[in-house]
């Protein structure tokens, strides 16, 4: 891939990686987490974990990006290292699951944190996340520059935000009780650890989003993985220190029972607070969404391209330069999932098992590519990089596993969309034949 003097430069790059990953999930999902495991040294642990896990994901993606420098993310490279029908299937599951489904949850969550200052009823949720979407949609369908304003803006926003309630919350914040009992590690089930490394993989997924737009970026080979790196070191360190914050002013008891808890916890430090709080986590989640508006069409606009998906998502608006057809359609069908799903939790359920199954297949495809280039040999370095694509395949896939025991739908809805895409693909194959 060429370098492009006027594309996105690294900088703009690192705001992707961080503001497509720092979105509802250390708002939201700590109540979630909480819940399945009532203690604070299990919380911390898992999302340290979960830190440790994407941050291995993303070294091994960075280096495949070094040898893969299509535009297209984890579409371009499962297509050259394992084939076109996962690469294909990947797409498929972005559009209907995985980008969509994560559009949805984050909007949910902004109408969850409106409704605590404008005061409208659960009725009415729904419909003021389909409204957001639709303006969302919109300021993303002008342009590419635009788009990279908004995400610039909105991701500086949320890091001045998030730091601010940080030091808030560990240096002002009175200890709460309750809590001192509960710092040894709690005996769970290997499910329910399972079940809250859902909420901390959901928080943690979007470090590889800088790798969809490598096709708009200045200079992709060099600038890719150093903003997938840098991002989720920087969204590790915030999660970690953001979750000692919230347990630090909060009980175990009153994080599993409150529906904002950033807010709620900035409440007991700065009586007021809460309000503005709901306000900057309202920006922070319509800006992450705002950003997979931004990213996901450019990879159905790949597929399209090369001729394994619709051809009217192949071209670009005209005046605007941007993948129109694919905005509208990606953005219509998170507005279906609002309305058939509702809850912020069945939404990031839904995404994450299908979204962390298809980074398990990069993972391996990695391997599978370094094996067959037998011409040059396996170096230290790409034996130390085979070693880490095995342990992130193995934490994942233990991970998917454990969750198989859930009795939740949800868990497995996203899972089902794969095979139907598996008979889109064939049956576009045949009409192409023929």
């Amino acid at each position: 891939m060429t370098q492009n003097s006027k594309g996105l430069s690294l900088f703009a790059l690192i705001m992707i990686a961080i503001g497509s990953t720092i979105g509802s999930g250390v708002f939201k999902t700590p109540t979630d987490i909480a819940q399945a495991v009532p203690d604070v040294f299990s919380m911390s642990v898992l999302w340290i974990l979960g830190g440790v896990v994407s941050m291995v994901g993303a070294l091994v993606f960075a280096e495949l990006g070094t040898k893969i420098t299509q535009a297209g993310g984890v579409y371009s490279y499962l297509r050259e290292t394992i084939g076109e029908l996962p690469a294909f299937l990947y797409g498929w599951c972005l559009l209907t699951v995985v980008s969509s489904g994560t559009i949805a949850a984050l909007i949910v969550v902004f109408a969850d944190y409106m409704q605590k200052f404008l005061g409208y009823s659960d009725q009415l949720i729904p419909l003021v996340a389909a409204i957001a979407i639709v303006v969302l949609t919109l300021f993303n369908a002008f342009s590419l520059k635009g788009s990279e304003w908004f995400a610039n803006i909105a991701t500086i926003l949320k890091m001045i935000g998030i730091f601010g309630v940080i030091i808030i919350l560990l240096f002002m914040g009175q200890s709460a009780t309750g809590n001192e009992a509960l710092v040894g590690m709690a005996s769970q089930s290997e499910f329910n650890w399972a079940k809250a490394f859902v909420g901390v993989l959901w928080s943690y997924t979007g470090w590889h989003y800088a790798s969809f737009v490598s096709g708009d970026a200045k200079n992709p080979k060099r600038d890719v993985p150093m903003a997938m790196i840098i991002g989720t070191l920087t969204v590790t360190l915030i999660y970690v220190l953001c979750n000692l914050g919230y347990t630090h002013v909060m009980s175990i008891t009153e994080i599993q029972n409150t529906k904002t808890l950033a807010a709620d916890a900035m409440e007991r430090v700065w009586v007021g607070s809460g309000f503005w709080v709901s306000i900057l986590i309202a920006l922070s989640v319509f800006g992450c969404a705002g950003l997979y508006i931004l990213a996901t069409p450019r990879i159905i606009q790949q597929m399209s391209k090369e001729g394994v998906f619709f051809k009217t998502f192949a071209t670009a608006h005209p005046k605007f330069g941007v993948p129109l057809n694919a905005i509208i359609m990606q953005s219509v069908w998170a507005i279906v999932l609002v309305f058939v799903w509702g809850k912020f939790e069945a939404l990031y359920t839904y995404v994450t098992i299908t979204e962390w199954f298809f980074l398990l297949l990069t993972a391996l495809g990695f391997v599978i590519y370094v094996l067959g280039r037998k011409k040059e040999g396996l170096s230290l370095r790409t034996v130390i990089f085979i070693v880490l694509s095995f342990a992130f395949s193995a934490v994942v896939t233990w991970f998917i596993v454990a969750n198989a025991q859930s009795d939740n739908p949800a868990v497995y809805y996203g899972l089902l969309v794969i095979p139907i895409g598996a008979v889109v693909y064939f049956v576009m194959k045949s009409g192409s034949k023929k």
